[in-house]
């Protein structure tokens, strides 16, 4: 198949299967963490949506105002002591606001952390152009990845599988990879045992692919 078959978009499935590749490597099994999505916008509300077909139980989904998280102080200044008390909470943050103000900082990142005790903590920036100060990646036990990273990530991914792929042989598609990546995360599957698994499929699928296929799709929904 040609590359254009698997060129990323910003649907909210993709985005969600793209996302939770990286989660599964940094924080294993992902059904014991937990996520919060903030926002003003459509996308990362309909992202959130598709987190549970991807083993991410544990979510919750806040479409609210920036202003309800900030507190203007006696000397103009705005205080985010609401936001650190609310994401203080969650392994996972994902961000999205209209506005273009980067309002999560270093320093509210390191205070977020000093309350986790320093336990690993990822953003998702949605924003356009964005959110989050990237220099937050800088820190210790914080990871910073936003849309275009995911783009990136997805693509490359796509394309390590298509190199086991043949032009008329498409295990690929995103309801079988939702139900696969739930099998590996009751499995505790890690990245290489996944990659391996797929390979395998891959090769089995090779010999009657559309009944393969379905056979494969209707054991998983029971698995």
């Amino acid at each position: 198949m040609s590359n254009n078959t698997h060129t990323f978009s910003s649907k909210p499935k993709q985005i969600a299967h793209a996302a939770t590749q990286v989660l599964t490597k940094i924080f294993g099994n992902i059904n014991e963490i937990n996520l919060i999505v903030i926002s003003d916008m459509k996308l990362p509300i309909n992202i959130a949506d598709n987190f549970k077909n991807f083993g991410i139980k544990d979510y919750n989904v806040l479409a609210e105002p920036i202003d309800k998280f900030m507190v203007k102080t006696s000397k103009g200044f705005f205080s985010f002591d609401k936001l650190l008390d609310l994401l203080k909470n969650y392994d996972v943050v994902m961000i999205g606001y209209k506005s273009q103000s980067k309002f999560v900082c270093k320093n509210l990142v390191k205070k977020i952390l000093k309350e986790r005790k320093q336990k690993t903590i990822f953003f998702i920036d949605c924003g356009v152009p964005g959110n989050i100060d990237i220099n937050i990646s800088k820190i210790s036990n914080c990871f910073l990845f936003d849309l275009n990273d995911l783009e990136q990530l997805y693509t490359s991914w796509i394309e390590n599988m298509t190199n086991y792929e043949s032009t008329n042989n498409d295990l690929y598609d995103i309801e079988l990879k939702g139900l696969l990546d739930s099998f590996f995360n009751k499995m505790s599957f890690n990245l290489d045992q996944k990659m391996n698994f797929e390979r395998r499929l891959i090769e089995i699928n090779k010999s009657n692919q559309h009944e393969i296929k379905l056979n494969l799709k209707n054991f998983l929904k029971k698995f």
